[in-house]
Parts: C-alpha cells; structure tokens; sequence
C-alpha cells in the first residue's frame, strides 16, 4: 500500500471500489476474495468474497465506504480465486483524504493545539569584575603624592615633559600668527596686481535697434463667439443661484 497511497502523513482512507471479470463455467464453483491485510496484527482491515458458484462469468463493480481508517492500518492488498475460473482485469481504487489536524500544531483550529511558546535565547551576561585581567589592571598600585588642596604632584619627569609641550604649542602658535599676517599681505598684493578692468571699459556689444514686423492687417479682431457664450452660461447660473437663495 505504500506505492499507491501518498507517503504523507495524515492520509487516511475513507473509499474504496473494485471491479473485475470472472472467466469460468457456469456451473463450476468458484468465490474469488478481495481483501487488505492489518498492516499491524493479524487479520483483514477489509475483506469481501463474492460467490460465483452456479452462476456464468461476468463484471463486478462495488462501492465501499469507511469512517475514515488510518492509512497506516491496511496493509498489502489481494485478489484471491478459491474454485475453478479466472479473474481477468481486476482494478482496484481507493480513495482518501489528508486529515488536516494529524499534526494539531499545524492549523490553530485543530483540537489540542497549544499556541507555541518563543524560546528565549539565553544571553551570558559579562561580569568585568570577575575577568582575572581586569582584576589584576584594577590591583595595580600606583603612588602619588598629593598636596594639601588633594592635587596630585607630578614627579620631575612628567613635569619637564609638560614644559616641553608647553613651549611647543608656543613656538607654533607664534609661528603660525606670523605666517598669516606675511601671508594674507602677499595674497592681498597679488590680487591688485591681476584685478586689471580696463579691457572690459573699452569692450563694445555689437548691437542695434530691432523693429517690430507684426501687423494687423484689418485693424480689428473678432470676438471669440465661444467665450460670449461661456460667459452667458456662466452669467445664467450665477442668476439662477442667486434666484435659489430668495426662494424665487
């Protein structure tokens, strides 16, 4: 049955018809058996004979209905002929449906289905005081010298160290206030020397007096008989509007 019905879960039969031709003597006995074996013990999930003893060969087609039998219930399928005769063109049709809450997880409407809950991560947290490196930075003692207001009292060195930068920010502060004012008196010089004017005061635009060539040759235009009739229509619906706010 596994070849036949789909391997997905949730199939579950609820159908099933079968036909075939007999082939035999009519008055040889014969029973031919349909059936499909309990895929999980002994016996049939479905079994049916049909006695043909005394009666000719013919076709037999019959219907069955189930109450929606697991698909994992029936096991293989068979044709047996107990007599003498054959069975010729058997075919056998099930018919099934996809049982939607198999799985109740999978739809919110099945029964039994529980909303899931979203797993939260769990997050290690850093604890800085417990690092042996941040440990053994925060245990480094340092000594320093502190005077009566609590101010630290930098040693020899640093403090030759500050004089030194000290006086480097100064000497560059100086230098940089020198090379601006001897810079921007040079810039203001060069641009005198390349600001000359006196070639656009002599330059002329070619140029003249352009007269008009339209005429109008009748000397008088018509009247645009489209937008007389525009305002008219315009002019009737202003009076009706007006006739509608005194009730005339």
């Amino acid at each position: 049955m596994s070849s036949i019905l789909p391997s997905i879960p949730g199939v579950d039969i609820n159908g099933m018809v079968y036909r075939y031709t007999t082939n035999k003597e009519t008055d040889a006995d014969m029973k031919v058996h349909i059936g499909n074996k309990n895929a999980n013990g002994e016996g049939y999930m479905f079994r049916k004979t049909d006695d043909w003893s005394g009666v000719p060969g013919n076709t037999i087609v019959r219907t069955f209905s189930f109450r929606n039998v697991p698909s994992a219930l029936w096991g293989d399928g068979s044709i047996e002929v107990e007599g003498e005769g054959s069975v010729e063109n058997p075919v056998v049709i099930y018919s099934f449906r996809i049982d939607e809450c198999y799985d109740e997880q999978s739809n919110p409407a099945c029964p039994g289905y529980i909303k899931p809950v979203p797993k939260i991560p769990e997050v290690e947290v850093y604890a800085a005081l417990e690092d042996d490196n941040v440990l053994e930075a925060i245990d480094t003692e340092l000594d320093y010298e502190y005077d009566e207001e609590g101010n630290v009292i930098p040693d020899e060195e640093e403090e030759e160290k500050e004089t030194r930068l000290e006086m480097g920010l100064t000497a560059s502060a100086n230098a940089l206030t020198m090379l601006r004012t001897q810079g921007q008196s040079e810039i203001i010089a060069a641009m005198n020397q390349s600001t000359d004017l006196a070639m656009y005061y002599n330059s002329s635009i070619n140029g003249g007096i352009y007269n008009d060539t339209a005429q109008l040759v009748d000397g008088n235009l018509p009247d645009n008989k489209k937008g007389l009739r525009n305002n008219l229509a315009q002019q009737v619906l202003h009076e009706k509007m007006v006739d509608m706010q005194y009730n005339k």
